[in-house]
C-alpha cells in the first residue's frame, strides 16, 4: 500500500527467511499465464458461442429423462465456470474496456440459465431416485423455491427496474469519490496525497505527518458527504422497495436469510459483540498507553498505527511470501500445503500481480473452474504486510476451489453461503499473521504481527458488527422516514460506533465513515457475512491447535464436498457441535482478550529497552 524507506533488518530477524528490506522497487509484477482455461481470446469467444447454442438446445430437450438433463447441466456449467473465470481475469486486467465485462455479464446469465435447468430437472426426479440422492440439498432448495407463491412475471419486471438502477447508483458512488477534495502533502521533496497514501501515511515517524494524513483523509470523505448521502438514501429506498414488492420482507431480512439466519439471530449476535465492547476500548488505551510510554505527548488514534522505534517491517519477495504463506497451512497436512505452495510460486505464474495500477481494476479475487487450476488477481501488489495478506487471503479462496475440484464437488454446487467462503480465506489470513509473528524474534517485530493479528480481529468482529448494525439500521431508518439527510447518517452512525467501542464524540470525523462502505453501494447488505465468517475464523483459528490431526480431517472433509447442505451443517462438522452465535463470540473474545495480554508483555519489553 506505501512505499517504504529502506532499512536494514536487524541480526535477530535472520530466522524470518532473510526477507530482503525496502530496495526502492515495492514488489515484483507478476502476469498470470490463463492459457490453461483458452488459448486466446478469440479462442474463448468461439468457446462461449458454442456453450450459448448447447445450453439452448438443453433447455429445449424436454424428452431428456431428468437424470440426463441434470447431468448435461452439470457438464455445461462446469464450462461457464470456466468461462466465467477467464472473463473476469480479462476485465480486472484492463478495466478500460467494457468488451469482457458485457461478455462477463452474458456468461453470468447463461450459468444462471444452466442452473436453472438443473434444478428443473431435480424436481422432477422421483422421491427414491438414486442418482439424486448427492443433490438433497438442492433438490430440497429448488422445491422450496418452486413452492413459493411467487408472480415470475412481477419478479422479472422488479429486476428489470431495479437491477439498472442499482447498479447506476453503485456507479455514481465510485465517480463521486473519484472527485473527493483529499489535502495535498509536500514533505522533504514527496508529493502525499492523503486519499490514495493513506495508510502510507499512518506509518510515517512524523507525527504531525500521520496527524495530517489521518484528518486528510477525513475531510476528503466529508468534502463529497451531500452527494454520497443523496445516494445512499436512494439505494437503500429502491432496494428496499424491490425486496418488498418480491415478497422478501426488507432488504436485510432477505440477505440474512439467504444466509440461512434471521433477523432475531442477526440481533443477538450484534448484542453479543455490544456486551464486549469494553474489551475493544481497553485495547485502544493500551496502544494509547505504549505510545504515551514510547515519548509521545498525549497521544492521538493516529499515533497507534506505526511501528516501533528502531524497527521497519521488511517486504517480502514473491518467494518468500509463497514460503511463509505455506509454512503457516502446514497443520492442513503435506497434500494442502504442496497445493499452496504451487500456487503462489512465481514460477508457475498462477498469479496476476502488478506493482501499477495502469488500467488495472483496483480489486482482489481468486478464479477456479473444474479442471483447470486456480488462479488469483491482485490489481496492485504493494509490498506491505496488508497487500501481502491479501493475496494470503485470496489464495484461501483459490484452494477452496482447488479442493472442491479434489472433492469431486458437482459444478452446480461450488457456489454457496458467502460468509461460509469468506470463512476459510479469513482463517488463512489469520494464520499468515501468526506465522510471521510466532518466527520473530525482536520483541518489536512479535509486537508489530501481533498487534496486526489483534486489529485483524478486531476487523472481522467489532468492525463487521458496526457495519452490519449500520446498514441494518439505515435501512429501518429510511422505511420508517426518520433518515433523509447527511446529518442524520452522521448522527446516526455515530451512535453505533458508539455502541461498538469506538469514540465519535473524540473523533467526531468517524461519524462520516458511512460514506467509505463501499460494499453497502457496491453490493447491499453483503457487508453481515464477514459477521459470521469472521466469528468462524477465529474459532477455526483456535480448533487447529487444540485437535490438530482431528480439525485437519473435518476442515479438508467440509472444503471438498462444495455447498451440498446447509451452511449451519457444515459450520457443526467444522466446530464438533452447532453453532452458538453469542457463545461463539464470548469464545473468540477470550481469544482475543488472551493475545491482548500477550501484546501488553511484550509492550512492558519494549519499554524496558529489550530490542533497541
Amino acid at each position: 500500500m506505501q512505499a517504504r524507506r529502506m532499512c536494514t533488518i536487524t541480526a535477530t530477524m535472520t530466522v524470518m527467511l532473510a526477507m530482503a528490506p525496502f530496495t526502492g522497487v515495492q514488489a515484483q509484477s507478476l502476469p498470470a499465464d490463463d492459457s490453461a482455461y483458452f488459448a486466446s481470446a478469440a479462442a474463448e469467444q468461439a468457446a462461449r458461442g458454442e456453450l450459448g447454442k448447447r445450453v439452448e438446445a438443453l433447455q429445449q430437450a424436454s424428452a431428456l429423462a431428468p437424470a440426463q438433463r441434470f447431468h448435461q447441466a452439470e457438464a455445461l456449467q462446469a464450462q461457464c465456470l470456466r468461462h466465467h473465470s477467464y472473463l473476469h481475469l480479462q476485465a480486472a486486467r484492463n478495466a478500460r474496456d467494457h468488451r469482457p465485462t458485457q461478455a462477463l455479464d452474458q456468461m453470468m446469465g447463461l450459468c444462471s440459465r444452466i442452473a436453472h435447468t438443473g434444478r428443473a430437472a431435480l424436481r422432477e426426479a422421483p422421491a427414491d431416485a438414486a442418482w439424486a440422492a448427492p443433490y438433497a440439498f438442492l433438490r430440497a432448495r429448488a422445491l422450496k423455491d418452486a413452492a413459493a407463491p411467487a408472480s415470475t412475471a412481477l419478479d422479472e419486471a422488479v429486476e428489470a427496474l431495479a437491477d439498472p438502477a442499482l447498479d447506476s447508483f453503485a456507479r455514481l458512488r465510485g465517480q463521486i469519490l473519484r472527485s473527493a477534495e483529499y489535502p495535498q502533502i509536500e514533505r522533504d521533496g514527496r508529493h502525499w496525497d492523503t486519499g490514495h497514501d493513506k495508510q502510507a501515511l499512518a506509518q510515517q515517524q512524523d507525527r504531525a505527518l500521520r496527524e495530517a494524513g489521518w484528518k486528510g483523509y477525513w475531510q476528503g470523505l466529508h468534502s463529497r458527504r451531500e452527494p454520497m448521502a443523496s445516494v445512499l438514501l436512494g439505494l437503500v429506498q429502491v432496494n428496499d422497495a424491490a425486496a418488498r414488492l418480491q415478497g422478501d420482507g426488507s432488504a436485510p431480512a432477505r440477505g440474512y436469510q439467504r444466509m440461512g439466519l434471521d433477523a432475531s439471530a442477526v440481533d443477538a449476535t450484534l448484542q453479543a459483540i455490544e456486551r464486549h465492547a469494553r474489551d475493544r476500548r481497553a485495547y485502544q488505551d493500551m496502544l494509547l498507553r505504549h505510545a504515551a510510554r514510547s515519548g509521545i505527548d498525549a497521544p492521538q488514534l493516529w499515533d497507534t498505527t506505526l511501528p516501533d522505534a528502531g524497527y521497519m517491517p521488511p517486504v517480502l519477495t514473491l518467494a518468500q511470501l509463497r514460503d511463509n504463506a505455506a509454512d503457516a497451512m502446514q497443520h492442513l497436512g503435506p497434500a494442502y500445503v504442496s497445493e499452496l505452495r504451487a500456487l503462489l510460486d512465481p514460477a508457475n505464474r498462477r498469479m496476476d500481480l502488478a506493482t501499477e495500477r495502469g488500467d488495472r481494476s483496483q480489486d482482489a479475487f481468486s478464479v477456479s473452474a473444474p479442471g483447470v487450476p486456480a488462479m488469483l488477481f491482485v490489481g496492485v501488489r504493494r509490498g506491505d504486510l496488508e497487500s501481502d495478506v491479501e493475496i494470503a487471503h485470496e489464495a484461501g479462496h483459490a484452494m477452496h476451489g482447488e479442493w472442491m475440484q479434489r472433492g469431486h464437488a458437482s459444478p452446480l454446487q461450488r457456489n454457496g453461503s458467502q460468509w461460509l467462503t469468506e470463512a476459510f480465506a479469513i482463517y488463512n489470513e489469520l494464520r499468515f499473521r501468526d506465522q510471521l509473528y510466532q518466527q520473530a524474534e525482536d520483541p518489536r517485530a512479535k509486537a508489530y504481527y501481533l498487534k496486526s493479528l489483534l486489529d485483524d480481529m478486531v476487523l472481522q468482529l467489532f468492525t463487521s458488527s458496526e457495519e452490519a448494525q449500520l446498514e441494518q439500521s439505515i435501512y429501518e431508518g429510511v422505511a420508517d422516514n426518520t433518515l433523509g439527510t447527511a446529518d442524520d447518517l452522521d448522527a446516526l452512525t455515530g451512535r453505533v460506533l458508539a455502541r461498538f467501542g469506538q469514540d465519535p464524540e473524540r473523533y467526531p470525523q468517524l461519524r462520516n465513515g458511512w460514506i467509505g462502505k463501499r460494499l453497502m453501494y457496491d453490493d447491499p447488505n453483503y457487508l453481515v457475512n464477514y459477521l459470521y465468517a469472521g466469528l468462524l475464523a477465529v474459532q477455526l483459528f483456535v480448533q487447529d491447535q487444540r485437535d490438530p490431526a482431528g480439525f485437519r480431517e473435518r476442515y479438508l472433509a467440509v472444503l471438498g464436498e462444495g455447498f451440498d447442505r446447509a451452511p449451519t451443517e457444515q459450520v457443526a462438522q467444522l466446530l464438533g457441535h452447532a453453532p452458538d452465535w453469542p457463545a461463539l463470540v464470548d469464545a473468540d473474545m477470550q481469544v482475543f482478550n488472551q493475545a491482548a495480554a500477550q501484546l501488553q508483555a511484550l509492550h512492558a519489553r519494549i519499554e524496558a529497552g529489550q530490542g533497541t
